[in-house]
């Protein structure tokens, strides 16, 4: 009976400790890119991470020396097409996760990659090989942010950050992976010299000089030496991407630029940035409607309207490298781009660090209050501090259908709390605009730049372009923000910004495709005064959505 328990108990026990890699959790080890997207692909001589369970040892342990093995600390992993088997080259091992560099004489293609820690393998994972596929390392380590960018400073380099600025006409060394095959050995130091893949560099939309483009003294890290353009926009969040044999897109990062090289940088359309990047107390009011015309996959169009609000008060840590996506925008007439292995529509959020060392309490619940009567804003999900406040879904009976934001004086009141006192915050809610060009958006040629305009906006208001994409199958998600300067009437979002989004699926319950178009915080936002808060915002936001099929 006891070996008969024996005997039951071992499988439970090996299943326990196999390593495990993730559905889609091979990713480039710069971008962090998800497996699904255009931009998801492994290059040849990259290097490249895995993620999963009891992958390797529980204290993580990095390689220190050449040449480098097949196996390290008991972890090796196999790349197979047919009847062709490659070995990975081990670079960091741990329990959750492992780094290694795709050999440069892998099979382009479909391939199947498998690991095994300690004589147990892992589930084989499919991973698209190319020949290029750059991304971006970055200080936030998350793939979004400050890339890993350093400047010419005396008696060496400096990194670029929110607290060091670049100045345009500078040279700087960009560290990433993914820029192609060397012709030698991947396990030993890597040689000098650019590398046949074409590279380009674009800052804020403007295309830079390169100046070098090759491995790094380091196997599968490469390195890009450009200058930055002359006339680059400032800001702490200016975007930063490469683009590889003219079509491959990068992930988007983010440079510090200024017009003194060393100087902290500067947004001063973005109240709430100073304290961001310094460090304090930040509270953004927002008060939204979105409203969604509903017409592919459907047989009769429908326009879904929701009035919502979010409360976000929290003491930020601040830091050189602060960055939160969407606080943290691009300059007027740029664009930005967010990935995500996950559904956004559903989760809203990011893989990004947290920027706050905690949240503020105020009370609860706040009250808004306008000519037409009061609202409790009680929120429906309390962690986030947001919820409804009306909705028009016509084509749910049995709900009721009222918004209640309107054109008009508005007060937000909060009943004081253990970390705030009670306060009011009025602001105003402008007339609304009209996206003039809506219905006719609705097939979007991602080989083309898309075209966007509006009428009626305030002549001080910077109106914002979002698209986002979700592939369901692959279970991940793109989405551009593009900021479109103040007065402006129109946009054209790049082509670049565009083929980062995954294509609309022929079923339309695989796929969720909308462009959004409304105005940019702080855009019609009302500077406050809170008493211990260090920057305030009330934060009236109009957005109108559009469902559509990238092409």
């Amino acid at each position: 009976m006891r070996r008969l328990f024996l005997f039951w108990g071992l499988p439970g026990l090996l299943c326990a400790q196999l390593p495990v890699i993730y559905s889609h959790g091979v990713t480039n080890a710069g971008s962090y890119t998800a497996a699904g997207l255009p931009t998801g692909s492994i290059a040849l001589g990259s290097i490249f991470t895995i993620f999963g369970t009891n992958l390797g040892p529980t204290t993580g342990v990095q390689v220190s020396s050449f040449p480098l093995g097949t196996t390290f600390n008991g972890v090796s992993i196999k790349v197979i097409q047919g009847t062709t088997t490659v070995n990975a080259i081990p670079l960091y091992v741990g329990q959750n996760s492992v780094n290694a560099i795709m050999p440069s004489n892998t099979p382009l293609g479909l391939v199947s990659l498998r690991l095994t820690y300690n004589g147990l393998q892992s589930n084989p994972i499919p991973v698209r090989i190319v020949n290029d596929s750059p991304g971006i390392f970055t200080f936030t380590g998350t793939g979004m942010g400050p890339a890993a960018a350093l400047i010419p400073v005396t008696g060496g380099l400096a990194n670029n950050s929110t607290a060091y600025t670049a100045k345009p006409g500078q040279v700087l060394t960009l560290y990433l992976t993914g820029l192609g095959p060397i012709t030698t050995a991947d396990n030993v130091a890597p040689p000098s010299g650019n590398l046949p893949t074409v590279v380009e560099v674009f800052v804020g939309g403007q295309s830079a000089s390169v100046e070098y483009s090759g491995r790094s003294s380091n196997a599968g890290l490469d390195q890009i030496n450009f200058v930055v353009p002359p006339s680059s926009p400032s800001g702490c969040w200016v975007p930063l991407y490469v683009r590889t044999s003219r079509v491959n897109i990068s992930n988007f990062t983010t440079l510090s630029i200024g017009a003194k090289n060393g100087a902290p940088c500067s947004e001063p359309d973005n109240p709430l940035a100073k304290v961001f990047v310094s460090g304090g107390k930040l509270a953004q009011l927002t008060v939204a409607r979105f409203s969604v015309l509903e017409d592919v996959g459907m047989v009769n169009f429908v326009e879904v309207a929701s009035d919502v609000f979010g409360i976000g008060m929290s003491l930020e840590k601040g830091g050189p490298f602060a960055y939160a996506p969407f606080l943290s925008l691009p300059p007027a007439g740029t664009c930005t781009v967010f990935t995500t292995g996950s559904d956004f529509f559903s989760s809203g959020s990011l893989p990004v660090n947290s920027t706050s060392v905690r949240t503020l309490d105020a009370g609860n619940p706040f009250m808004l209050d306008s000519s037409t009567g009061n609202l409790a804003m009680t929120a429906t999900n309390p962690a986030l501090a947001a919820g409804y406040l009306g909705s028009f879904a016509p084509y749910l009976s049995g709900l009721p259908n009222q918004l209640v934001i309107n054109p008009g004086s508005y007060t937000i009141k909060a009943p004081g709390g253990a970390d705030v006192n009670a306060f009011s915050a009025p602001f105003n809610i402008p007339p609304p605009f009209t996206w003039s060009n809506r219905s006719q958006t609705t097939i979007v040629n991602r080989t083309q730049a898309l075209s966007v305009a509006w009428t009626n906006a305030a002549p001080e208001t910077s109106m914002a372009v979002i698209g986002v994409s979700t592939d369901l199958p692959a279970n991940a998600s793109a989405i551009f923000y593009c900021v479109a300067p103040a007065g402006a009437s129109s946009f054209s979002v790049p082509v670049d910004v565009l083929s980062v989004l995954p294509a609309t699926h022929g079923d339309p319950l695989k796929s969720k495709s909308v462009i959004f178009v409304g105005n940019s915080p702080p855009s019609n936002a009302t500077l406050v005064q809170i008493p211990g808060i260090d920057a305030a915002l009330a934060e009236p936001t109009l957005i109108y959505g559009k469902t559509v099929v990238f092409q």
